[in-house]
């Protein structure tokens, strides 16, 4: 009967100690600075370096962003995942938008963990893929820029043509 108890004992205060705490899903914002500094992030600065945008695109960039004030860019990147959209397409984007002087307070990068994660924008974004570039306006969705549409090279037309 003791070893009855000891086991009933032990088997109570181990289940008690085991947690089952839910993980939190939620997307996390992250600054340019924090971008360069993060260590998921390692690719992120070598691939802005190498990729060069277009002057004429840029300047295209510059001229929409500044004639529309209400608009900006949300980007959904998972920077675990090793795919060409994460490692080349993202970092092209935010090149080329920074080469257009686009206040970054006007673009947004999220780093999720998967495209169910929560994130502010759920009412008016569902996400299915991981990166996802969004342009907004007024916070309603104006246009996206897809991965299936990137070519290793034209990810400053793609920007472009979302933000025009």
């Amino acid at each position: 009967m003791k070893i009855l108890a000891l086991v009933i004992a032990c088997v109570v205060g181990i289940t008690a100690c085991s947690t089952t705490e839910p993980v939190d899903t939620a997307a996390e914002q992250l600054t340019m600075d924090e971008l360069t500094k993060t260590p998921g992030y390692s690719w992120f600065v070598a691939e802005m370096q190498t990729f060069t945008p277009n002057a004429t695109v840029v300047s295209d960039i510059s001229t929409a962003m500044s004639a529309q004030t209400d608009r900006k860019v949300c980007i959904f990147v998972k920077p675990t995942c090793s795919c060409r959209g994460t490692q080349r397409l993202f970092p092209q984007v935010m090149k080329t938008l920074i080469e257009a002087n686009v206040d970054m307070s006007r673009v947004e990068v999220w780093s999720m963990r998967a495209e169910t994660d929560k994130h502010p924008y759920q009412s008016t974004i569902t996400l299915t893929d991981l990166p996802a570039i969004y342009v907004l306006d007024k916070g309603v969705v104006r246009a996206s820029v897809r991965d299936n549409d990137y070519t290793d090279t034209n990810a400053d037309s793609l920007i472009a043509n979302a933000v025009r």
